[in-house]
């Protein structure tokens, strides 16, 4: 091993050493509009002709002259762009010194026309769609709600959703290592104007963890030309309880440094409203209800903080440093429960009220390197990344349940408390290379990962729930993984295919249940996409994938969250991994016209499945491998203007969706879930001034019958309205954002089935009003680019879920 490594150092510095021999070279010219005049900051980029890839950018000084330094000889794309112009591109050869070139830009003849300037664009690639929203209306809204405008993403229930199944959410092509409430936090609190595009990727490629079946991936902006820009930008949002957030960005770049910092801080009241019930049973008779008024009163402080440094080395090699920090102490929950008992005349018998009182700390602390080498003339590359990820999840609950009889006398009072703690630290590295050609590519890599999670749990009070006991719990995992990826284009036809094999070591371990989870395994899983494009106005391609699902560490630590001392959500240290495997045939009509077919089979599929206890009256929520699940669905997507003033995009699913699980309350008898469904979403922006300074945008959502493990869903619908104005020479920005505005974002969550009936209806703040405002400062015309990155390991970070 260290001489393989002996050796890859030696070719590292060879590659080095050439490099700084090659004969270098200048290019000068001016970027100028149709109209002779000089265009100050416009972008001027080189890009590699082979793959389009960026080899330097810069902008136009105050006399519109640009220059490039230090280029070696081959053939490139010169390319420009400026606000307001149509974007210009020409071959350059580049063999010796240039200068005097004149780079000519045209006016947008549609944007002087009054056509919106800055709308959302979708792209549609093989294995993804991308949706464009940087310095769109959007922009001025929170990740989380661009998330929810996305075409084809579900958000409900505190779960984020691609084709009806869980994605996972990547930021720059790395993943946040959160999901539920967590996440939406993290998203809710980094705002909107950061982001570049939301990439929705329904084929990972071999390089992606196998974990990856779906992705959203939220591409963010860096700065690419010389200078300095900031911005200041605040929101005040009304809804039960007001609340705000304010946030500060920094983008720097000479030719050595590339830096970013975003900061953001986010006090918030939230207030939360369900309904629910419980019918219970004595066999398979009904023997009595429960009903529930819940109102909990949520305070969070959080500072989110993003930062990164690009080096430039050489040439030939840059190093990145980022990282990402997300601190929420104090967070504070006040839960408020009033519980009605009826018998089984449907009298009321009793009830009990439940004071809930629990205090939260968490942090997530995640730091990168990516360490990218250049090797010769083709634009082959190597990535050297490593990961080092802290998350820390502390919380303290006290719960009193006083107990009344239906003349409201008391008879008697329960109370206890607890705490649990989870602490993660991951660690990965992993190592990729990427070895392009004129009409194809081929990348390859390895990666390890190593998981260490440890968690404890402490009861205390005059009454502990039944079947709980202190603990301590460890888990531990091992990943090692390698792949091949393959890309090839002809004529008409193009190839993607890769195949990735990874081997785990799992070992978990409780005081008080013992060594309950030990596993190791390897799997394999392809990957492909062929796609035909016979003409310009059509495209075919079919895509196939296998991977899989491992369970969040959140979900594997069997501590629990109680709603009252009858109620809670719990953990599952005998979950397991479970595989999925996918096809899709799809159709493109002139690029704007997407058909696609989807069939999508789940072995041992990790579901969210609540279950009564009818003999105790106990409720409880806890996630389980379920036998199987599969869907077929339809999906149609339309992005274009319907005229010179109004852009709209929709998206429509017709889908089946089918699971089934064993009933562990009724007899160990297996019960399927099943439904027919329908998503319907339409994003409307409407210009209202021919400069593009004043923007208006409307959202509608439908999304019918649904399921997720146990539960159904009915009838969600709701309306979005926005309005954006643009000042000050468009350095400044103020929106009004309306989300829900008829208030109909509430629907009925149900789990009824043989011995088994209860549900709720949740009514969150989805309805409010929110006014932003935003400063540009510095050269703020600056453009920004895309920031890549790389990175798998931070979805399965999971914090109980907090109703």
């Amino acid at each position: 091993m260290l001489t393989k490594l002996t050796k890859l150092l030696g070719l590292v510095f060879v590659f080095i050493a050439y490099s700084g021999n090659a004969q270098k070279y200048s290019v000068q010219g001016k970027v100028i509009s149709d109209e002779q005049k000089a265009l100050i900051y416009a972008n001027v980029f080189l890009l590699k002709n082979s793959d389009s890839t960026l080899v330097k950018a810069v902008s136009s000084n105050e006399h519109g002259a640009f220059e490039f330094t230090h280029i070696e000889p081959g053939t490139y794309i010169l390319k420009s762009s400026y606000v307001g112009y149509t974007d210009y591109a020409q071959p350059l050869v580049i063999a010796n010194s240039i200068q005097d070139i004149q780079l000519v830009l045209t006016k947008n003849v549609q944007e002087l026309e009054g056509v919106v300037v800055n709308q959302p664009t979708i792209e549609r690639k093989s294995d993804r769609l991308v949706f464009n929203v940087e310095n769109t209306s959007l922009s001025e809204l929170s990740s989380y709600d661009i998330l929810k405008q996305t075409p084809g993403v579900i958000v409900t229930n505190s779960s984020i959703l691609v084709k009806n199944s869980s994605a996972e959410v990547y930021i720059n092509d790395r993943p946040v290592y959160l999901t539920g409430s967590e996440l939406n936090s993290l998203l809710t609190n980094y705002s909107g104007s950061n982001i570049k595009s939301v990439e929705v990727i329904t084929n990972p490629s071999a390089k992606y963890d196998a974990e990856a079946s779906t992705i959203i991936n939220i591409t963010t902006a860096k700065s690419i030309s010389i200078g300095y820009k900031g911005s200041v930008e605040g929101r005040w949002t009304q809804a039960v309880f007001p609340k705000y957030s304010l946030g500060t960005s920094h983008y720097y770049k000479n030719d050595f440094v590339n830096a970013f910092l975003n900061y953001s801080y986010n006090p918030k009241k939230q207030y939360k409203h369900d309904n629910s019930y419980v019918n219970w049973f004595d066999g398979n008779t009904p023997n009595g209800q429960w009903e529930s008024d819940f109102r909990k009163v949520t305070r969070s402080y959080a500072h989110q903080l993003s930062t990164i440094l690009d080096f430039t080395l050489g040439e030939k090699s840059d190093i990145s440093l980022s990282s990402n920090i997300l601190h929420s102490p104090n967070k504070k929950l006040a839960n408020d429960i009033r519980t009605n008992v009826y018998d089984a005349n449907e009298q009321l018998a009793s009830y009990f009220d439940t004071d809930s009182d629990l205090d939260n700390d968490r942090s997530n602390v995640s730091v990168t390197m990516d360490y990218e080498l250049k090797i010769g003339e083709k634009g082959a590359t190597m990535n050297l990344v490593s990961d080092y990820i802290y998350y820390k999840d502390a919380q303290n609950q006290f719960l009193e349940t006083n107990y009344y009889a239906v003349d409201n006398t008391s008879t008697g009072t329960d109370s206890f408390d607890f705490y649990a703690e989870q602490k993660n630290d991951i660690y990965t590295q992993g190592l990729d290379f990427s070895i392009p050609s004129d009409a194809s590519s081929f990348e390859t890599g390895v990666k390890y990962s190593a998981i260490k999670s440890n968690s404890l749990v402490n009861y205390s009070g005059d009454v502990v729930p039944l079947n709980t006991v202190d603990d301590q719990f460890k888990y531990t995992e091992n990943v090692y993984a390698g792949y091949a990826q393959f890309n090839k284009e002809w004529e008409k036809w193009s190839l993607s295919t890769g195949l990735r094999g990874e081997y785990t070591d799992v070992e978990a371990n409780s005081i008080a249940l013992g060594d309950i989870n030990t596993q190791k395994y390897f799997e394999l899983f392809p990957t492909s996409i062929i796609t035909y494009v016979p003409s310009e106005n059509h495209q075919y391609s079919m895509s196939y994938k296998r991977s899989l699902e491992r369970p969040k560490y959140g979900s594997l630590n069997p501590y629990r969250y109680y709603y009252n001392e009858d109620q809670y959500i719990g953990g599952n240290p005998s979950l397991t991994r479970a595989i999925e495997n996918k096809i899709a045939l799809d159709y493109t009509y002139k690029g704007q016209f997407i058909f696609s077919l989807y069939y999508q089979h789940v072995n041992n599929n990790l579901s969210k499945l609540v279950f009564q206890e009818n003999e105790n009256q106990i409720l409880y929520e806890s996630y389980y491998n379920i036998d199987h699940e599969f869907q077929y669905s339809l999906d149609f997507t339309y992005y274009g203007y319907v005229n010179s003033w109004w852009y709209l995009y929709t998206y429509m699913s017709g889908f089946y969706l089918e699971n089934e699980f064993v009933a562990l309350e009724s007899g160990g008898v297996r019960e399927q879930n099943h439904t027919m469904g329908y998503l319907g979403q339409a994003y409307n922006q409407f210009s209202l001034a021919k400069d593009g300074t004043l923007n208006a945008n409307m959202t509608l959502y439908y999304l019918s019958n649904f399921i997720q493990g146990s539960y159904h869903f009915k009838n969600q619908f709701y309306v979005d309205l926005g309005l954006t104005k643009s000042l000050w020479n468009k350095r400044a920005t103020v929106s009004l954002n309306i989300a829900d505005i008829f208030n109909t974002n509430q629907v009925w969550i149900r789990s009824q089935y043989l011995n088994q009936d209860n549900a709720y209806k949740s009514m969150a703040e989805n309805r409010n009003i929110t006014l932003g405002f935003k400063y540009k400062f510095g050269n703020f015309r600056l453009a920004d680019n895309n920031r890549e990155t790389k990175s798998e390991e931070q979805e399965r970070l999971e914090e109980k879920p907090v109703m």
